[in-house]
């Protein structure tokens, strides 16, 4: 899973796949119909890898058009990942051109300001920030800090399942 979102980061920096075959119309007409089919908000892959490059803030301070071919290039790496298919952007632009060339944004499904990611994952301390909270008795506040109980494990300790070790003089040549 850690592998498919590190590819669909790689993706936003390199241009789509180009494929040497020429597909018919029918099938790139059909591939189409599949991809704006494809439940992406229901898949739990695609959305986990989404929350994870939009918790490394990839969308912020871009427009709402970069946001959307973001977002678009995601979703044809993992449509094609998942489906063999071969399309790529341009296809998806000219079939939404022609469709209807005012609903494009509304159809990429982008999710809410990642604003709303940030209240999950916060971003790492500095030293200085972390000495501070320390000092200041405010270790609840230390991102990804466990707190470790006091106690001892209250579960009654495990038998042993393994056989006991024979001594070497114990061994049978």
């Amino acid at each position: 899973m850690e592998r498919q979102t590190s590819q669909m980061h790689d993706l936003l920096e390199q241009s789509p796949p180009q494929s040497d075959v020429d597909e018919t119309s029918e099938g790139k007409e059909s591939g189409l119909r599949s991809f704006f089919n494809f439940p992406f908000s229901s898949d739990e892959v695609y959305q986990q890898g989404l929350a994870d490059l939009l918790a490394r803030d990839v969308l912020n301070e871009r427009s709402e058009i970069e946001k959307a071919e973001i977002i678009l290039q995601m979703q044809l790496f993992y449509f094609n990942r998942v489906t063999g298919q071969n399309l790529t952007a341009k296809d998806i632009r000219s079939h939404q051109d022609a469709a209807d060339p005012s609903n494009f944004t509304e159809t990429m499904n982008v999710p809410p300001s990642s604003s709303n990611y940030q209240d999950r994952e916060t971003r790492p301390l500095t030293f200085a920030e972390l000495k501070a909270l320390i000092e200041q008795g405010k270790t609840d506040s230390i991102p990804n800090n466990k707190v470790i109980p006091d106690t001892l494990n209250d579960a009654p300790p495990s038998t042993s399942i393994a056989p006991v070790r024979k001594k070497p003089w114990e061994l049978n040549n």
